[in-house]
């Protein structure tokens, strides 16, 4: 008996001396694919004497000093080498061509060059901006946002306005992004209508190229009889 208490004595403070060795730790995952990151170290380490659990964009390790040491040091090397996605602004400008000349100062100095085409080739007397919307996303992420934008003649029942893009991404020299669009339902008062009202949809889309510190004219749409017309200028920039 007094030999049975030895050997589990013994065993005990072998496993305890076994559990003093084992530590752990949580290693955030700051950039890259988390879950990518996890699953590749967890079959490159297998071998070693460590568990490894994943929490959020965490990763615990439970092992040896050594084994804990080595899977952090992977993990920071599989992090080095993910690629980055950066942030992708688009700022869309949507301009009001009038055939009438509207005395309110114009547009802003940097939209000039853009708008020049138009007031060359058709007859429109002014511009202004009337609205400009800001789009923020991950590279080749999707962005989109809606809201109303007031039009002159429409003031009191407000434009219906969508502005989306499936996705940016960045190449050396420009931003490509991929199905850019902007839809816009314009309310009409039916002529013998009272309170009733009638809808015209405008839509505009398209890819483009936009190299930083340009902005491109994406399309011109008529809004209504009298000949005015919608331009949406879009810029875009990497956003770190």
């Amino acid at each position: 008996m007094k030999k049975l208490l030895v050997i589990f004595f013994a065993a005990a403070a072998m496993l305890a001396r076994a559990d003093e060795t084992h530590v752990q730790k949580v290693v955030p995952v700051k950039s890259g694919d988390a879950s990518q990151i996890f699953a590749t170290a967890r079959d490159v380490l297998q071998t070693l004497p460590l568990k490894m659990t994943m929490y959020q964009n965490n990763i615990v390790l439970n092992g040896t000093p050594d084994a804990v040491a080595a899977a952090e040091q992977l993990i920071k090397n599989l992090e080095a080498s993910s690629p980055v996605d950066h942030d992708v602004e688009i700022s869309g400008y949507i301009v009001l061509a009038s055939t009438q000349p509207d005395g309110t100062g114009g547009v802003p100095a940097d939209l000039e060059p853009v708008l020049k085409q138009f007031r060359n080739l058709l007859n429109y007397k002014s511009f202004r901006v009337v609205d400009t919307i800001i789009l923020r996303a991950k590279e080749n992420s999707v962005a989109q946002t809606s809201g109303f934008l007031n039009l002159p003649n429409n003031t009191q029942q407000g434009t219906n306005e969508d502005f989306a893009f499936d996705r940016a991404t960045i190449t050396s020299d420009a931003i490509h992004i991929k199905n850019l669009r902007l839809n816009l339902r314009i309310p009409t008062p039916i002529a013998n209508g009272g309170t009733q009202w009638e809808y015209r949809n405008i839509h505009l889309q398209t890819d483009v190229d936009i190299k930083a510190g340009q902005k491109v004219a994406i399309g011109k749409a008529s809004i209504d009889p009298a000949g005015d017309a919608i331009i949406l200028v879009v810029s875009a920039k990497v956003v770190d």
